[in-house]
């Protein structure tokens, strides 16, 4: 696959959907571990770019990895603030043309929004290692 017929999707999912749902996310009460926590789940997201080499692969990361790294975060940070973010993401991409256009990452992400419920319900029902109390 040449440079040029790369999907623009795989710099703007980090670039656009991620860095815009992080400036919109307001994380003004966390604490500082809180804040380390969230920088380094956002870290984690931007490092998943590297292996992306096609549209498949995104699609792909959002149906598992993605999921994964929520459930993850669901350990370390109030939920609110781990739901507004990842929502944000995911909505975000939703509003670029290369998705609206793409059957497949749009089912990718619809599916997504629709399983981190189901994670969050699972996690906040059987997990012991939850530090947080989740929001109202």
């Amino acid at each position: 696959m040449s440079a040029l017929n790369i999907n623009p999707l795989m710099y703007r999912f980090v670039r656009y959907c991620l860095n815009r749902a992080y400036l919109e996310l307001d994380d003004s009460k966390l604490s500082a571990d809180e804040r380390y926590s969230l920088e380094t789940i956002l870290s984690i997201i931007r490092q998943a770019e590297d292996n992306w080499k096609d549209i498949n692969s995104i699609v792909d990361f959002i149906s598992n990895e993605l999921l994964k790294i929520y459930g993850e975060a669901l350990e370390r940070l109030p939920d609110k603030i781990v739901d507004e973010l990842f929502e944000k993401v995911l909505n975000n991409c939703k509003e670029l043309d290369e998705v609206k256009t793409d059957p497949r990452v749009l089912n990718a992400i619809d599916n997504a929004l629709e399983s981190m419920k189901g994670i969050k319900k699972k996690f906040l029902e059987g997990s012991k290692t939850r530090i947080y109390e989740p929001s109202a």
